[in-house]
């Protein structure tokens, strides 16, 4: 082989190989960029919560039209009855991080102002699919007559074995409804 050749090849390797290293470094810097987007989005969206629309806000997409109409009139239904008001909020995994989950449900709750401000009877029920967690926040009022142990089991026995199912309206509405009935009993 002669002189001209190897170099020839030792140059197209060389330019190989630093082909890949630029598309390294340039894809970490997208990612670095991506990441960013995402942090800032999220705290966009910490600072400017948008205003419920109804009872049901889905902004993950679990529940269908009917199945929103449905949950906004039992909560509808409930709140004439008892004044206790209950928000349900579903929130994708592009609005929050999983660290972060737990504090975005109670500043959610705080700045919606769920429930009577004198009563604190509010409770949210906030669902991530994405990140396969529900956080319910009782109001002070409300974790007077429902207790932590309560509420966990209703965790346990009404939303979980729906939503392993990928059944996400059933199990919010049996969840919905063991909350209302417990507390129909105490608040009286």
């Amino acid at each position: 082989m002669s002189t001209k050749k190897i170099i020839f090849h030792i140059l197209i390797l060389f330019l190989a190989f630093s082909t890949k290293a630029q598309d390294a470094i340039y894809t970490g810097k997208v990612d670095s960029l991506k990441a960013k987007s995402v942090e800032v989005y999220r705290q966009t969206f910490w600072d400017n919560l948008p205003k419920p629309l109804n009872w049901t806000n889905d902004y993950e997409n679990l529940f269908s039209d009917e199945e929103e109409i449905k949950l906004n009139q039992i909560i509808s239904d409930f709140e004439k009855e008892t004044t206790v008001e209950i928000a349900i909020v579903t929130i994708d995994t592009l609005k929050v991080s999983q660290e972060n989950f737990e504090d975005l449900t109670l500043h959610i709750a705080r700045t919606w102002g769920v429930g009577k401000k004198e009563k604190s009877n509010g409770i949210l029920i906030a669902i991530s699919k994405g990140y396969s967690q529900i956080r319910i926040q009782n109001g002070d009022g409300i974790a007077l007559v429902l207790s932590d142990e309560e509420t966990a089991e209703i965790l346990q026995n009404q939303f979980f074995p729906y939503f392993k199912k990928e059944e996400y309206f059933v199990g919010t509405q049996a969840g919905l409804l063991k909350i209302m009935e417990l507390l129909k009993t105490r608040l009286k």
